[in-house]
């Protein structure tokens, strides 16, 4: 998304640069996050879950069209909502793990 909205003019290459660079953090917080919840679980359909939770409430739920007609704190607003749900997931996992 970052580069088709550069080459439509729609976006900086500055800011390209850093919503490239947020996208590839989210990834690997997701990622992260979907481990974890199939060794909490122990089966995909959590992490599934998760992914459609967070698709629907952060991403489409929570659209804001600026003046400009672009959604310029998608990636802010999605990152937020990723970290909350990790620090929750690792909270869980931290507990289950460390309790005799």
């Amino acid at each position: 998304m970052p580069i088709r909205s550069y080459i439509y003019g729609e976006m900086s290459f500055t800011a390209m640069l850093l919503m490239g660079i947020g996208y590839m953090v989210l990834a690997g917080i997701m990622g992260i996050k979907w481990g974890l919840l199939y060794r909490i679980t122990g089966n995909l359909w959590a992490g599934l879950g998760d992914h459609l939770f967070n698709n629907t409430v952060a991403t489409n739920m929570l659209h804001v069209v600026s003046l400009n007609g672009t959604d310029e704190l998608q990636i802010v607003r999605i990152m937020a909502a990723q970290i909350i749900s990790f620090a929750f997931v690792l909270a869980i996992h931290t507990y289950r793990t460390t309790k005799v």
